[in-house]
């Protein structure tokens, strides 16, 4: 952690107290997630390798992640809500990333009957509307396609589309403005982020649109984003979904599509289908599945991709904390994992996740 991470966590976490007695909905949470993890064909970043590996690793369950939350009345049904949050790497006590110390959100808003309107650095709303849809319930953040494509965590494009300090993921976005309404059983969204370029307006922007729609145990998911980097690039992203959820099992469906200028005269094409399970045997055990086929097209090159299952078998501990057995299969396409490195990879994980 940086010096001045760490000092200004201490001097948070000091002043805690006083926060507590003056605003009693100041919520602080998060999770803690690690796993012991054996793999063949991957490095300790999930990339290709020739070989096999052992790690320590945090964030093959959920993210491990801190944050602060909270709201205050206004009256009439208005509030005012913020939320800071940070990625934590519990294998190396890390906190925040590249992209900046509250990495994750750092939003202050509105909300009333109306909806929300939140502005800072927040999700961009095709991450959001694959949330309820991703087969494994977004776990597994670095192997799991649907954060690292769909919603454009990983792109592997190497630019900034977007305004997000960052030139490997877009699926958050700062200076953004974002409108969230829920009206009867439909949930729509509209989202800004201002690229704040002094060329043009349509430098590093973002803008998308979002519609969910929700009745018995059925949720459908759609969004569609479109970013810009600081030449005028242009990246876009979508992402189509749905679940259904009957007793104990819940039925997962998505599909998702990211088209992205890496020149003026080349592009790539990302596409990943996925669907899966999750079935609760009791209050103690679970079971969930995914399979996901990614598909990658690229001016000039040979078109690659993968295929992956990913399983987890879940004992729960308590009500905060659990037992995880993670397996997953890759079989490679077209060289997508690099030259040199095995066509198929596999691991197994034994973790435990706590929340607080």
């Amino acid at each position: 952690m940086h010096k001045i991470s760490a000092l200004a966590l201490l001097t948070l976490s000091a002043s805690m107290p006083v926060l507590a007695q003056s605003q009693s909905n100041l919520t602080v949470y998060g999770i803690l997630d690690a796993a012991v993890r054996t793999q063949s064909g991957l490095t300790a970043g999930y990339a290709g390798a020739p070989n096999r590996t052992s790690v320590v690793n945090s964030g093959v369950g959920p993210t491990s992640r801190w944050g602060l939350r909270g709201q205050e009345d206004l009256g009439d049904g208005l509030k005012a809500t913020f939320n800071l949050e940070s990625t934590l790497g519990v294998d190396a006590g890390s906190s925040g990333s590249a992209a900046g110390f509250f990495d994750r959100a750092a939003v202050l808003g509105l909300a009333g009957n109306w909806g929300a309107v939140t502005a800072g650095r927040q999700n961009t709303l095709v991450a959001d509307a694959v949330i309820p849809t991703d087969p494994i319930g977004m776990r597994f953040a670095g192997l799991n396609p649907n954060i690292q494509v769909t919603s454009l965590t990983g792109h592997r494009l190497g630019i900034e589309y977007g305004a997000t300090n960052t030139n490997a993921a877009s699926n958050r976005v700062n200076n953004s403005v974002k409108y969230s309404g829920t009206f009867g059983g439909l949930t729509a969204r509209a989202m800004y982020s201002f690229g704040e370029s002094a060329v043009s307006s349509t430098r590093q922007d973002s803008k998308g649109l979002g519609l969910n729609y929700t009745v018995g145990g059925i949720v459908v998911t759609s969004a569609y984003t479109q970013f810009h980097d600081a030449n005028g690039l242009e990246l876009d992203a979508a992402s189509i979904g749905g679940a259904w959820s009957t007793g104990n099992l819940r039925l997962m469906l998505n599909y998702g599509r990211n088209q992205g200028d890496t020149t003026g005269t080349t592009q790539t094409t990302n596409k990943v289908l996925s669907l899966g399970a999750n079935y609760a045997f009791n209050s103690q055990w679970s079971l969930n599945g995914g399979y996901y086929k990614v598909d990658r097209e690229r001016t000039g090159l040979n078109d690659d991709g993968f295929t992956r299952l990913i399983g987890f078998l879940d004992y729960s501990l308590s009500r905060r904390t659990k037992l995880f057995l993670e397996m997953d299969t890759t079989k490679w396409k077209g060289n997508y994992q690099g030259a040199g490195n095995k066509a198929r990879s596999s691991g197994v994980s034994l973790g435990v996740t706590h929340s607080f």
